[in-house]
């Protein structure tokens, strides 16, 4: 049975965050209080699965050793062919995950559960007895691995150790639920004690997180059986709960995006923002770069602006190329193409129009605006929840047909 609570690790993280943050303030060495905060990500991911924690440290030194491969080449011809099987190979675990899901996570769970064979007999007794698991922030984790990479192939990071990767790989408030940050994001600042700023910061993100998730988010988390039982339900109904569905997945993944930027702050991190009230923006364009920004961030630096994206001849080829990204990387499916080729059609007539006709100055029309821009993502989010087929069923549920 697949299960993993994400409030309950956020809940082991804050735990956790209350006994290491006085001993990470009191040393002075970045190293050591490096340590601390990869001996808390490693217990956080211990009590989710022993096999879970097993499986990161082998793939961060992986990621260590491709670093060090790409770090050593990138200034010689053979620099840009090892990059690219160093991408290929990370993106191929994501690729067969999403293409065959149910035969890689029973794969993952088995076969990580005999390799902690090598250790104690004990070890693999508790693993046992915990319950089979997705394999929890891998999407995070492999395009974190590839910007890594990247920037170490453009000259932007340096060689580093093997400490310095496994920190950035077991960094506990990104562990299960991103953001997909960059290496330098996730590096503490080099500050004596906690300033006043940053604690507030960290209580106020907490907080607010906390408020979101279970005070706005909680109350509508039944209504994401909308997608089990529209084929009985009014088209009324259906948009209702369509509507409410869309603030709930917004607002629970806001929450806890919050939640791990705030537990960030506490250790001296400075996390940038997830999300910025998206669904208020006024264009396609606009919303994706306050939804999930650090995936947006990422397809941009990586996507967008290496295919020429900042060039006229060259930018509705890139807009196509980044959503794509963004959109597969939720899921390899018929629905997520379509899902992609939806917001590309948006993006790219926003930049159409605009090329020919200034933005109104009417005033009604910018109030309409953003009603109209959720309007046109919450239609988009069934291609998110449902196989293409059901999907279809779904919007002709919508309209009342049978």
């Amino acid at each position: 049975m697949l299960s993993f609570d994400t409030f309950s690790y956020f809940l082991d993280l804050l735990g956790g965050a209350a006994i290491v943050a006085p001993l990470f303030w009191v040393v002075k060495s970045m190293a050591v209080r490096k340590l601390l905060l990869g001996l808390l990500g490693t217990v956080l991911l211990w009590t989710i699965a022993p096999r879970l924690l097993f499986f990161y440290l082998l793939f961060w030194i992986v990621v260590w050793v491709m670093h060090q491969i790409v770090e050593r080449t990138a200034d010689n011809k053979a620099g840009g062919a090892t990059l690219t099987i160093t991408i290929v190979v990370l993106l191929s675990a994501l690729v067969v995950w999403r293409l065959a899901e149910t035969p890689f996570i029973v794969n993952f769970n088995l076969q990580l559960n005999d390799a902690l064979g090598i250790l104690p007999t004990r070890v693999s007794d508790v693993d046992l007895a915990r319950d089979i698991i997705t394999p929890i922030g891998l999407s995070f984790a492999i395009f974190r691995a590839i910007d890594l990479l990247i920037q170490t192939n453009l000259g932007l990071i340096e060689r580093k150790s093997l400490g310095d990767i496994m920190y950035v790989g077991l960094f506990p408030p990104i562990q299960v639920i991103g953001p997909v940050s960059e290496y330098s994001e996730v590096q503490p600042k080099n500050e004596r004690w906690p300033t006043a700023d940053r604690a507030s910061e960290a209580f106020l993100l907490i907080v607010s997180g906390l408020v979101k998730v279970f005070v706005l988010a909680h109350p509508l988390r039944q209504t994401v059986d909308v997608f089990g039982f529209y084929e009985t339900n009014t088209p009324l109904a259906i948009w209702s709960e369509l509507f409410l569905y869309a603030w709930f997945f917004y607002i629970n993944f806001s929450g806890y995006s919050d939640l791990a930027i705030g537990a960030a702050r506490i250790f001296g991190v400075d996390l940038k923002k997830n999300f910025e009230w998206p669904y208020f923006a006024s264009g396609p364009q606009e919303f994706w770069n306050r939804w999930h920004m650090s995936l947006t961030r990422f397809a941009q630096r990586n996507v967008f602006t290496p295919l020429g994206g900042m060039r006229a001849n060259r930018q509705y080829i890139a807009v196509f190329a980044t959503i794509m990204v963004i959109a597969l990387w939720h899921d390899i499916s018929w629905g997520l193409i379509v899902f992609g080729l939806y917001h590309a059609a948006g993006l790219i007539g926003q930049r159409l129009l605009a090329s020919v006709r200034p933005p109104s100055e009417n005033t009604a029309i910018k109030w309409a605006k953003a009603p109209l821009l959720f309007t046109f993502v919450m239609l988009s989010l069934p291609l998110l929840a449902l196989e293409l087929a059901d999907a279809l069923d779904f919007y002709r549920a919508m309209m009342g047909v049978s």
